[in-house]
């Protein structure tokens, strides 16, 4: 099972048609989901299969807190050095983590920045339930709070990326306070309120509510980032093309954001855009 914002190009061409854009508000995200708390209708573990699996040689599998909850991480070996060294946190796509998730990114490891991948909360097995883009955002907050812990890390040189599901989380910790200097998004949608109509079914909560959709709403929030926000988007994901060039205008006028199109599929953009990211994380 997978949830890549590709699969929406049907659904969001005609959503995009008629749904109204939001003006952009001087609005605050931690401010709305301190005012609003989700209303679950269910309980339920992240909706995708996992296989077990152990880390490679040279990668530890950690435990970090995130609130009350006890959840699991990979990171990367790091040299026995006094060196400090730049990180990044990334967020995998879908609603689970594998290790190709991990090889995807060892862009970063090859640059020489010590990576940390997070399972979110409710995932692979772990503690907490599915929230569908409220809680993990606090998860990957608290990730990058660990990682500024680990002695070996220049916390001026603490990043967050993710891809897909993970990107689109990743535009929403811009908007919120956090350890990271600069934030990349790998086929995010800024919209997320469009991407949960088409997805409404597989929610915890009711999709139809304004306050549920309003707190998960990156777009809605754009004068709350604050960090450089980098977003990339692949060519063939044209529905989120315009939006996503929208969203980082809007946030241009607050904040620095970049955005461009790599010509590649879901998948294959991946790794040119963890490339470019290391380039625009280096310029400060």
């Amino acid at each position: 099972m997978t949830f890549n914002v590709p699969c929406l190009t049907i659904s969001l061409s005609i959503f995009l048609l008629s749904a109204p854009l939001f003006s952009a508000h001087a609005e605050d995200l931690l401010a709305a989901r301190a005012a609003y708390a989700s209303q679950f209708i269910k309980k339920m573990k992240a909706p995708q299969d996992y296989v077990p699996e152990k880390p490679p040689a040279g990668v530890r599998e950690i435990d970090y807190v995130s609130g009350k909850l006890h959840l699991k991480a990979w990171v990367s070996a790091t040299p026995d050095s006094t060196k400090k060294m730049p990180a990044v946190v990334v967020l995998h796509g879908g609603f689970s983590f594998s290790s190709d998730d991990w090889n995807a990114v060892q862009g970063f490891v090859k640059a020489g920045y010590l990576l940390m991948m997070p399972r979110l909360r409710g995932e692979n097995g772990g503690e907490g339930n599915f929230e569908m883009f409220g809680g993990e955002l606090d998860d990957a907050i608290a990730a990058g709070n660990y990682l500024a812990t680990l002695p070996q890390v220049d916390t001026q040189r603490l990043y967050l990326a993710g891809h897909s599901v993970g990107g689109s989380l990743a535009m929403l910790a811009a908007e919120m306070p956090s350890p990271f200097k600069a934030v990349a998004s790998y086929s995010g949608f800024a919209r997320l309120p469009l991407w949960l109509a088409h997805y409404k079914n597989m929610a915890p909560f009711n999709v139809d509510l304004p306050d549920e959709q309003k707190i998960r709403d990156p777009y809605r929030y754009a004068a709350a980032v604050k960090t450089p926000l980098y977003i990339f988007t692949e060519s063939v994901n044209t529905p989120a093309i315009p939006v996503n060039t929208e969203f980082c205008n809007l946030v241009a006028k607050y904040s620095v954001c970049k955005h461009e199109v790599i010509n590649a599929n879901h998948e294959s953009m991946i790794a040119p855009a963890v490339a470019r990211s290391i380039a625009l994380f280096s310029k400060g």
